[in-house]
């Protein structure tokens, strides 16, 4: 269970109180919430604070669960679908429990904080918040055996044999984890570190080695075929369900873009939301440590190759490092190590399709990462398996980590971050590291079974999950205040005689990100910014063309509009400054009146 949230000062950039949740020990799944008391929570929150809580169902999973949408916004002069707006999605991967973590933390800090500051924020701001976006796999680490999840509750014929789940993993050494198995083939291209016993690697043929084993998901060969959990429970992986960069021959990717119900929710939920300015994504990659790649295309045999952007601008790329600089300090402050490894964003991710096809700045943060070992850490005698989603984990069941493609920071190696869990887990969770055991498979084939706690590199204790929490939410409340809001900074009547002025107005901004990615700019999938008059009763506008445009405002940035129009003394010109994600600015303006 949940411990109450209790309230701790913490010093932020926004003066905030943090409601910080009480989490006890990943052994007993207790710190983390499943899916159910995510559930009740939500509804209890909206309840308990109608005036900002605003909870939605958009959708179910796979598995028929809901798929939630919560709107926080506070009371203002307009309504909070108009104001600039920003979204997070959290585990959409399945089993990143620590981002529906953040999630609910950002979720209860909003509802619950009497801070002048964060009502001043909820008064000119929205957030949308979707904490549990693959519920399905979401509950996996609460599963018996647990095993690493990133498929829905769909069925999924992985194998092409016209059955389904028929040869998932099995708990060989009953110990209710589901971890690797490893097998003496001298065919394998498998080895055991030579420098560091406690894992298996794959053997470097230019530097002599061959393999001495086959590392496969936990398991016998239940359909008697040869392999090892090839079929597993589970579905299609939600997060390789989006159109940017859709992985075409990846099956657990599914038979076409939104063909899972969370996926196709979520992007009609985004969608439907025009107001949206910027987006982050709690998942298993972390673009603010590693600066993302985007993706190569994809192009089927005979198909036209693809047209799609695949690249991150430049000017996108400055902003990410910019917040990235400020992010590396917060994470130093609060004891976590901000040069850690990080992974990229895979294929077909909710975080790609955020960028390339919604076309807003989007940030894809793991919360919590092993830190980088130091060079006199402890080892242990037992030997884990590598980590998982690393090259050395074997793609039994469907179910393993990450998409392929979701490699480690291109400054450090995959081993290099392997290396740094596994020093982590020797020195403060031990028994996350699995010795291994023989067993002998029902055909008599002798394996040995161990490695790490399949979520040991996602779902860290509560003592240390705790100040990520709090960075992450500081960060994106933070990030919410420099939105772009547009605003009107001048505006002229000069009389041109016989009843004819000529009306100036200058608009601007205020935040500190400019109202479009550059790549929204480059597609034109949003509309630009538009300044525009209107003519109120009495007046005729001489200037053809009503409204001046630009793709978007930077924070330096101005837009200019010139009119001619004739009316009497004392009448009145409607000035409308707008765009969907940066929110209006109206005025009026009285001919005759000084402005």
């Amino acid at each position: 269970m949940v411990r109450p949230l209790k309230k701790s000062a913490i010093q932020l950039s926004l003066s905030l109180c943090l409601g910080a949740t009480s989490l006890s020990s990943l052994a007993a799944n207790t710190d983390y919430r499943n899916f159910e008391t995510i559930e009740k929570q939500l509804q209890s929150l909206a309840q308990k604070h109608p005036e900002r809580i605003k909870l939605q169902s958009v959708g179910k999973s796979a598995g028929g669960r809901a798929l939630y949408f919560v709107q926080v916004a506070g009371a203002g002069n307009v309504n909070a679908d108009k104001r600039p707006a920003l979204f997070v999605g959290a585990n959409i991967a399945g089993f990143h429990n620590a981002g529906s973590e953040a999630a609910m933390h950002l979720i209860e800090t909003l509802a619950n904080s009497n801070e002048k500051k964060v009502e001043d924020l909820l008064s000119k701001r929205t957030f949308y918040v979707a904490p549990v976006l693959n519920p399905d796999a979401h509950n996996g680490l609460f599963a018996t055996p647990r095993q690493l999840r990133a498929g829905n509750d769909g069925k999924l014929d992985r194998d092409l044999d016209g059955l389904v789940a028929e040869d998932g993993a099995d708990d060989l050494d009953g110990n209710g984890i589901i971890t690797q198995m490893r097998i003496k083939d001298p065919s394998g291209d498998m080895i055991v570190d030579p420098k560091d016993p406690r894992r298996m690697i794959k053997a470097d043929i230019s530097k002599g080695e061959r393999g001495t084993h086959r590392v496969f998901i936990e398991g016998k060969d239940d359909d008697k075929d040869g392999m090892y959990n090839e079929d597993g429970i589970g579905g299609v992986h939600p997060d390789r369900n989006f159109p940017a960069g859709f992985p075409v021959a990846d099956t657990s990717a599914g038979a076409w873009p939104g063909v899972t119900p969370e996926a196709k929710a979520t992007m009609d939920a985004v969608l439907s939301h025009k107001n949206i300015a910027m987006a982050v994504v709690f998942g298993p990659a972390n673009q603010l440590l590693s600066a993302p790649t985007g993706f190569d295309r994809i192009t089927p045999p005979g198909a036209t190759p693809a047209a799609e952007v695949n690249k991150l601008e430049a000017d996108d790329l400055k902003v990410l490092a910019n917040l990235g600089e400020a992010y590396k300090k917060s994470l130093d402050q609060a004891g976590l190590d901000s040069k850690r490894s990080a992974k990229q964003t895979g294929k077909g991710s909710l975080a790609n399709w955020l960028y390339f096809h919604y076309g807003v700045q989007t940030i894809e943060l793991d919360v919590w990462g092993a830190p980088v070992a130091k060079a006199n850490a402890p080892e242990a005698n037992s030997v884990p398996a590598a980590a998982p989603g690393s090259t050395s984990t074997a793609n039994g069941s469907g179910n393993a980590a990450r998409p392929s493609g979701s490699g480690a920071n291109p400054a450090a190696k995959q081993s290099d971050a392997e290396n740094d869990l596994i020093s982590y887990l020797t020195s403060n969770s031990p028994e996350s590291i699995i010795a291994w055991k023989k067993v002998k498979l029902p055909d008599g084939t002798e394996v040995e079974v161990g490695g790490i706690d399949p979520y040991a590199e996602y779902a860290p204790a509560a003592k240390v999950l705790e100040p990520a929490l709090k960075v992450h939410t500081e960060q994106i409340l933070s990030w919410g205040e420099k939105l772009a809001q547009l605003e009107i900074l001048e505006t002229k009547a000069i009389a041109k005689g016989d009843d004819v002025w000529q009306i100036t107005v200058i608009g601007g901004m205020q935040g500190e990100f400019p109202t479009h990615s550059k790549l929204a700019t480059r597609m034109r999938n949003k509309l630009p910014v538009r300044l525009e008059m209107r003519p109120g009763k009495g007046v005729t506008a001489l200037t053809l063309n009503r409204a001046a445009t630009t793709e978007r405002l930077e924070p330096s940035s101005t837009i200019k509009g010139e009119w001619l129009v004739k009316g009497a003394s004392g009448s009145t010109v409607n000035i409308g400054l707008w765009t969907d994600q940066a929110g209006q600015a109206l005025t009026t303006i009285t001919l005759g009146k000084a402005h």
